[in-house]
């Protein structure tokens, strides 16, 4: 699978979303805004795909995540219906790294998706590009 047709799986929200990143992104990098960094703001958010979820399950994913802690999130995912969904979608960076890595995609536009919600610290992406992506996802 190529990094196009993920990005083509993506929801028309995500989609428009992506694309805000990906021109912030540029305006703010410049020529340092490589093919590698595009892929990331277009990308980062591509392991979504995988829950299935709506606006509306994804607003249950996330209150259910601060309630209960994202810590049930891989018991979660090994259930059935709505439940596993849920624990698919609070697993969605890690998800999102698989899908780029078998794709074929640079290892920073894998390392994007996967540390997207970590603290810069935890980050293996250059900090400049990494606060750039950030700013840009706000």
């Amino acid at each position: 699978m190529r990094e196009q047709t993920l990005f083509e799986r993506m929801s028309n929200a995500d989609k428009r979303h992506a694309l805000r990143v990906a021109k912030k992104v540029e305006q703010r990098l410049g020529p340092a805004a490589s093919k590698p960094v595009m892929a990331a703001a277009l990308l980062h958010d591509v392991g979504k795909t995988v829950a299935g979820l709506g606006t509306y399950g994804r607003v249950v994913a996330t209150l259910s995540s601060v309630v209960a802690g994202e810590g049930y999130a891989r018991e979660w995912q090994r259930s059935t219906g709505l439940t596993r969904k849920v624990g698919l979608y609070l697993q969605y960076p890690q998800l999102g790294a698989d899908l780029l890595s078998v794709a074929g995609s640079d290892e920073l536009t894998v390392a994007w998706a996967r540390e997207h919600h970590m603290a810069p610290e935890e980050w293996t992406v250059p900090r400049e590009i990494g606060d750039a992506l950030t700013a840009a996802d706000r």
